[in-house]
């Protein structure tokens, strides 16, 4: 197991090409050979196309092929966009759902439950 202080955007491109255009930037990171997986602490931004996603703690997981991103609670913020769940689950092909106390405003509409899925899009 390494562990670091860094900014990683670099190392997610070679761990894993499964996701495009993402970077992850936090105080620690910890990269598991073992079970295929970076877990990433404090000060957590994620910047996927034009979203800024801030939490506590993320894990990607090559083998499962998805972003975690956990907050009390983690936001979500673009242009048209602004939420907030206790989890992200962000996959390969840009689909999200928000997971416990989720909270979207797409465009001025309003949804809360306890499950919101979100289809990320580039054009935004």
């Amino acid at each position: 197991m390494i562990l670091g202080f860094v900014y990683l955007p670099v190392v997610i491109s070679e761990e894993s090409s499964i996701f495009q255009n993402i970077s992850i930037q936090s105080d620690q990171v910890t990269i598991d050979q073992d079970t295929r997986q970076l877990t990433f602490k404090n000060n957590l931004r994620i910047k996927i196309d034009s979203h800024i996603i801030e939490g506590s703690s993320a894990r990607l997981s090559r083998k499962d092929e998805k972003l975690e991103i956990f907050g009390k609670p983690a936001t979500i913020k673009s242009s048209t966009i602004d939420g907030e769940a206790e989890i992200f689950v962000i996959y390969p092909n840009k689909s999200m759902s928000l997971l416990g106390n989720a909270k979207l405003i797409n465009q001025g509409n309003s949804i809360t439950s306890n499950l919101i899925t979100y289809q990320i899009t580039s054009n935004e």
